[in-house]
């Protein structure tokens, strides 16, 4: 999967996205299509949660190849720049948090002049409780994913020094036995440990983190690359065909099973299947590649700020069209037009610092 693949699957999933925050609860839906009632709107949001399962595939998948670029010489010294790469990343997007957060305040706090409460600050800088926006949850998710996966790595690279290799092995078992530690000394003789370690447990969001697993492994293991070489052989037509079929199925099954909007549970194994059968149909059809691709540039950006403007532009649009894509549509060119200031404006202190150089 190249980064441009990945740019098109993250544009997929970001249409997804805004259609899942809008219908999933919806009770009316017009629609040019007589079978597109509110019940079967709400099925298609269901499944478009799988939005999620892309964006952490996609993310497990290229982060292997930032693992793979560390060196391998000796077993901490990969430790410590996996996790500079980790936390450069996290960075990065938390960056363009704040810069989202700093505008955010600047017009509701000064200009609309809504009342500050100092206490939910916080929780919005650091996405753990973010009440301004509830779609940043996935920023602390996102974090903790990246954080957990160099041991995850490291366990699964092999070093050449037996020193080294002894060092992994006494690493490990140093980590298991404390968690063995911690587990029985919370069962045994502190329940508040023992809540604690379930809390942090569920805060994994494991249905999530499974699917990013699974990107990582798909990605070190070439799975994709693998099954493209036997899919290839059977002709191009050929496997076209058996890829609609897959992205039937895994549609089906998903909305079969899904049982509410936050159905997440069988992603790890539903995604990596819808990818690569979304890759390989869009590989033959280039206009639908840029087009997606382009989305998937911006949806970082549109994914942290679509929950500002997509619902007004929604309400503002359905108030004078009666059918319900028109305000899908205009939510996403909103959420899109705002994206593409950001991401100018992101830019601005870098080309401001080459033209001073210059």
């Amino acid at each position: 999967m190249t980064k441009k693949q990945s740019a098109i699957m993250q544009g997929v999933a970001i249409w997804m996205m805004l259609y899942h925050h809008l219908y999933s609860y919806v009770t009316e839906y017009e629609s040019v299509l007589p079978f597109m009632q509110p019940d079967v709107a709400r099925r298609i949001a269901w499944f478009c949660k799988i939005c999620v399962g892309i964006f952490a595939f996609v993310s497990g998948y290229g982060m292997y190849y930032g693992m793979e670029q560390q060196p391998r010489e000796r077993f901490f010294g990969r430790m410590f720049a996996e996790y500079r790469c980790v936390l450069l990343r996290i960075l990065k997007l938390y960056g363009k948090l704040w810069l989202i957060l700093l505008i955010f305040m600047g017009v509701f706090f000064g200009i609309l002049k809504r009342p500050f409460t100092p206490e939910l600050f916080w929780g919005n800088l650091t996405a753990f409780n973010p009440t301004y926006n509830a779609a940043w949850w996935y920023v602390e998710q996102y974090a903790k994913m990246l954080l957990v996966l160099p041991l995850l790595d490291l366990f699964l690279t092999r070093f050449d020094r037996a020193e080294e290799t002894k060092k992994k092995r006494l690493f490990y078992a140093a980590l298991v036995l404390i968690c063995l530690i911690l587990i029985c000394v919370g069962k045994l003789w502190q329940p508040v440990l023992w809540s604690g370690l379930l809390a942090a447990g569920r805060g994994l969001r494991i249905s999530f983190l499974m699917v990013f697993i699974v990107g990582y492994v798909i990605g070190r293991y070439r799975v994709y690359q693998r099954a493209d070489h036997l899919l290839r052989r059977l002709g191009s037509r050929l496997s076209v065909c058996l890829s609609l079929a897959l992205i039937g199925m895994v549609i089906a099954l998903r909305v079969a099973l899904a049982t509410g909007p936050a159905y997440g549970r069988t992603d790890f194994i539903l995604t990596p299947l819808l990818i690569y059968g979304l890759l390989t149909v869009c590989s033959h059809a280039r206009a639908l590649e840029t087009f997606f691709a382009w989305w998937g540039l911006q949806s970082t950006y549109i994914w942290l700020v679509h929950g500002f403007v997509y619902e007004k532009a929604f309400l503002f649009v359905k108030s004078y069209v009666k059918l319900d894509l028109p305000g899908y549509l205009a939510a996403l060119a909103v959420s899109a037009a705002a994206a593409v200031l950001l991401g100018a404006l992101e830019r601005l202190p870098g080309r401001w610092i080459r033209s001073r150089h210059s």
